[in-house]
């Protein structure tokens, strides 16, 4: 692949950045995440950009993808039986962060500027839903998945795991976490995005 910048004369009006807050996207996408557009979703932009995403803000003894955790839990909700939808929804329950990236969790649920972030969060969120052609509510068995996951994640990845309430009683997964590479988990989080789409 090569890198090419364009004079600014050869780029169409639409598709020039605005002081708006959109960003580009590696696709070449201009994406708004306060006016997202189902159109302007891309799975591949979203597997790319969550493969190179750390979990926990990068605060991981190791690299571990947004798009492995990804993958772990729909693997999971799809041993549970799950539909296609379902698994689906699991693989793209973070998608919103290739256009945002995350926030740690004690700012994004405990701070004003975590309200505001799960506002455009939840927006995008929607869009995203819209153009896999999802219901906007995730389904049932997926919280409970991933906040399991999440405790083997901070048992596996993280020097010292500090109290969390939201995670009390919840015990980690009989799981071993071998960290992908970013092209790795970008191969596996699109594998696993067309077979569900083909399926359905």
């Amino acid at each position: 692949m090569s890198f090419v910048v364009r004079p600014v004369d050869d780029v169409p009006g639409e598709a020039r950045l605005k002081a708006d807050g959109s960003i580009q996207t590696v696709s070449g996408r201009r994406v708004s995440a306060f006016e997202p557009e189902p159109a302007d979703i891309d799975a591949a932009d979203i597997a790319h950009a969550l493969a190179n995403q750390c979990r926990f803000g990068g605060h991981s003894r190791v690299f571990y993808s947004v798009a492995q955790h990804s993958c772990v839990v729909a693997d999971l909700v799809a041993a549970r039986g799950a539909s296609p939808d379902d698994v689906l929804w699991a693989l793209l329950h973070d998608a919103s962060e290739a256009y945002l990236v995350d926030l740690p969790h004690p700012l994004k649920h405990r701070t004003p500027l975590g309200e505001l972030y799960r506002e455009v969060e939840r927006r995008l969120q929607r869009t995203i839903c819209e153009r896999f052609d999802l219901p906007f509510e995730p389904p049932v068995a997926l919280q409970a998945v991933d906040r399991s996951i999440i405790a083997t994640e901070r048992r596996e990845l993280l020097g010292v795991a500090w109290y969390r309430r939201e995670l009390e009683g919840v015990e980690p997964l009989e799981l071993e976490l071998a960290p992908w590479d970013p092209p790795r988990a970008e191969a596996e989080f699109l594998a696993r995005l067309e077979s569900l789409e083909a399926s359905r």
